[in-house]
């Protein structure tokens, strides 16, 4: 295993994009994942509320708005279409996962599609 990207003391003032100065070589195969870990806790000295209040997703910078974001480009320009295809079907493979795992995902979906 090897660690890509880790922020261990972060600043609301770095919110902003990271690249590698150098391209990083993903072996076909390769399994890319992220955590994001937010201390919302009475203990953390940069918690701006106290005491500490329950934080959900959203877009405020209140809110917990963590995200990653991978720029991939193939090695070969002939690779393309195969890194595009492999892609897709692990998103694909992903969603129907996490749907599957949880009914009311699925009850959701479905009166959605009725409307």
């Amino acid at each position: 295993m090897k660690t890509l990207l880790a922020i261990n003391d972060w600043n609301f003032n770095w919110q902003d994009q990271y690249f590698f100065r150098d391209l990083v070589a993903l072996p076909r195969g390769t399994r890319l994942d992220a955590d994001i870990h937010w201390d919302n806790s009475a203990e953390n000295p940069n918690n701006p509320t106290s005491p500490p209040v329950r934080v959900a997703w959203g877009e405020q910078s209140k809110d917990e708005m963590g995200a990653l974001t991978l720029i991939a480009v193939p090695h070969r320009q002939l690779d393309y279409r195969t890194l595009q295809r492999d892609v897709m079907q692990r998103r694909a493979t992903l969603a129907q996962q996490r749907i599957f795992a949880d009914p009311s995902l699925l009850a959701k979906i479905s009166e959605l599609l009725a409307q």
